[in-house]
């Protein structure tokens, strides 16, 4: 046999063999399988070990900015975010409490030329927000901040003075504020594609501006999937791995430790149930979110978006926007309860098992009516001005039958005696109420 040959004959053999190595390490990937291994030992689940960060999800959800006489509001996540971390970077001094007794003092409070608001439709507390952003806030009287809920942060960018607004009892945290101005103003001035004009109502008794004029969003198409079971059980249960399973009924039951959780298969629905440390002191918002952060990315953008009481809600986010549904989808819904024991409350977690995945691309746009003839179109219909508090824009979970997609159309939605909904379903409950 010729050298030639030979090189030949061992250059194939090499080829077959590293054909063969190449096919084990794409079909049976022995690194997917050693991790697969990890998670039945352990019982953490990978995809939930990414925890999300309590600063994303209690990131304010709006930002107004007050230009001399123009005021623009925008809901990006991009740009709130890089506003926040220009205030993360910031020193925060001199925090004084006062309280206004009379609305037009109050409001006059809140009257700025130029200046900046991070908003929350929503109250949080002064304290969960110095410990999700790192931020010393502290006041000559601690115990003044210690249950100071606010809504709005205020940025005056002529005085440098920053401030909290606690809307309900009319009280306003104000200070000082070292930080880079210019950089706020370049970031302000950098997104000229994201505001949207607002005005004030002629009385200036509402937290909110009302859009000026009528507005265009794109209509929204998704891919929708079916969360495991398994995201849940790993990411609520204290001992994932010891947990037990019934499922010789239609609907599927998991308990371990005094924890327990339902998945309602018709519904597809998780209720998850235990008991907590804590009184009626306890920061509730803190201690629910330490159960949200858990899943993860699994739901795309999960933001804070409501408390009453002891009820939380967080919602899921597309471009900026809640989204909202009325089979449970697209909210996680949290509510405590007393227990019955010194020191402890019962915690129930609520959530959909479908969730919205990947968007399909769309031109499609829906046109809105500006928000201030809303209110007015409300209003004449005979509700309440001291029952509306506020009007959004959210998007309708629409699902497309006989298909794994979700329709999110934009529309209004309207926080109304504590509740939220939609501007068509209060226009048809005034017309009903009317009637009767």
């Amino acid at each position: 046999m010729r050298i030639s040959e030979k090189i030949i004959r061992v250059g194939l053999i090499v080829m077959i063999a590293l054909s063969f190595y190449f096919s084990y390490m794409i079909w049976l990937n022995p690194t997917g399988f050693n991790n697969a291994s990890t998670e039945t030992d352990t019982g953490v689940n990978p995809s939930v070990q990414t925890y999300k960060q309590k600063s994303d999800l209690f990131l304010p959800l709006y930002l107004t900015w007050n230009d001399e006489d123009a005021i623009k509001e925008t809901n990006s996540e991009a740009v709130i975010r890089e506003i926040q971390e220009v205030i993360n970077e910031a020193t925060i001094s001199d925090l004084t409490l006062r309280t206004y007794g009379e609305e037009q003092a109050f409001s006059k409070a809140q009257e700025v030329n130029q200046g900046v608001s991070l908003n929350y439709y929503t109250t949080f507390y002064l304290k969960d927000y110095e410990k999700t952003f790192e931020k010393d806030l502290s006041l000559e009287d601690e115990s003044e901040t210690e249950d100071f809920p606010f809504s709005r942060i205020q940025f005056d960018l002529e005085e440098n003075t920053i401030q909290f607004v606690d809307f309900t009892h009319q009280r306003v945290v104000r200070g000082k504020i070292d930080w880079d101005k210019s950089q706020v103003k370049h970031l302000l001035a950098d997104n000229p594609r994201e505001w949207t004009t607002m005005v004030a109502d002629e009385e200036r008794s509402s937290k909110q501006y009302y859009t000026q004029d009528s507005i265009k969003l794109k209509k929204y198409s998704y891919y929708s999937s079916t969360q495991s079971q398994s995201l849940f059980r790993e990411a609520f249960f204290s001992n994932p791995k010891n947990v037990k399973i019934n499922d010789e009924s239609v609907d599927t039951y998991y308990y371990e430790g005094g924890q327990n959780m339902t998945v309602l298969q018709d519904q597809q629905q998780v209720k998850f149930e235990t008991t907590t440390d804590g009184s009626d002191e306890t920061d509730l918002a803190m201690l629910s979110a330490d159960y949200i952060i858990r899943l993860g990315n699994n739901f795309g953008t999960i933001r804070y978006f409501d408390q009453q009481d002891k009820h939380l809600d967080y919602r899921v986010f597309v471009e900026g926007y809640p989204v909202f549904s009325t089979g449970g989808q697209g909210v996680i819904s949290v509510a405590f309860s007393e227990s019955g024991q010194t020191g402890s409350r019962e915690m129930t977690i609520s959530a959909s098992l479908n969730a919205i995945q990947v968007p399909i691309p769309s031109e499609t746009e829906i046109e809105l009516p500006s928000s201030l003839s809303v209110k007015n179109e409300l209003i004449a219909a005979g509700a309440d001005p001291e029952l509306l508090q506020q009007i959004i824009v959210g998007y309708q979970w629409g699902e497309i039958k006989d298909a794994p997609l979700v329709d999110l159309t934009p529309a209004w939605y309207v926080n109304y005696d504590s509740s939220w909904i939609s501007y068509d379903a209060l226009m048809t409950k005034l017309a009903e109420t009317e009637e009767n």
